[in-house]
């Protein structure tokens, strides 16, 4: 992407969604308003310079326009990557950071006469774009429900857990949340979600599928997570002969593109 598609944004809000996570909400002025327009799962390219070297990342935006939230991304650090750091240094209330249009095909039609149940599966930061998906289908399809299956280490690293209980509080039973937890116990979760111990497998995926089979409701799927989550969740789907069009997957990388110093 060349360096004159990005804009310089200044970041309105920032805070932490977890002890690993921060979110970042940027103030897009009225010249750009058409420009940063976007739909629920897409992403953005935020150009920055670390260590004298300008790089280029992907972030999705967990920000759902239906429900009229402003243009905002999350960033996780892991173990293994040098750069989610100095980058969440950056995301500081009033810093100014360049930023591509939204982009990405990882996004569900939204109609507002339908009635139909979403299931989404996410692993770790893979909530990110899942979460404006699920906003934008409460928001704009009052017929409409969900099923969100979350895998995460502990309690301590579930994502946008106050952003979930909020959606839950204010859609009730047409919001299910099922959170798996590899450590720990998940009490602080159990007033929105039904909290398991355990990885999600296999099973877990064909089970969500079997107890709706008989509904006349038409279903589509979103994953988001590393590449073994995708691979086993959409090769369960497979199994159970859901049809790939209404499967919907998006993978993430931290791998950072290196781009010419503007």
């Amino acid at each position: 992407m060349p360096s004159n598609a990005y804009h310089p944004l200044v970041i309105e809000r920032a805070w932490d969604t977890t002890p690993r996570a921060r979110v970042a909400q940027f103030r897009v002025p009225e010249h750009l308003r058409q420009t940063f327009t976007h739909r629920a799962g897409q992403y953005v390219m935020l150009r920055v310079e670390l260590d004298g070297v300008w790089q280029e990342h992907a972030f999705s935006l967990c920000s759902s326009p239906e429900a009229g939230q402003p243009l905002t991304i999350a960033v996780k650090r892991t173990d293994t990557s040098r750069s989610a750091p100095l980058i969440q240094s950056l995301l500081q209330p009033g810093t100014g950071i360049l930023v591509s249009p939204p982009q990405g095909s990882f996004t569900i039609d939204l109609h507002p006469e339908s009635s139909r149940r979403v299931a989404l599966f996410a692993a770790g930061s893979g909530i990110t774009p899942l979460l404006a998906i699920a906003t934008s289908v409460l928001v704009s399809e009052p017929l409409s429900t969900i099923e969100l299956f979350y895998a995460n280490v502990s309690a301590a690293d579930t994502m946008f857990a106050d952003e979930l209980r909020r959606l839950h509080g204010e859609h009730g039973e047409r919001l299910r949340v099922v959170v798996l937890l590899e450590e720990g116990a998940g009490g602080v979760l159990a007033d929105f979600a039904e909290v398991r111990t355990g990885r999600l497998v296999a099973a877990d995926v064909m089970e969500a599928v079997e107890r709706h089979r008989n509904s006349t409701e038409t279903t589509e799927y979103a994953l988001c997570g590393p590449p073994g989550f995708l691979e086993m969740v959409n090769a369960a789907l497979g199994i159970i002969a859901v049809p790939a069009q209404h499967i919907h997957i998006e993978s993430f990388s931290s791998t950072p593109r290196p781009t010419p110093t503007p």
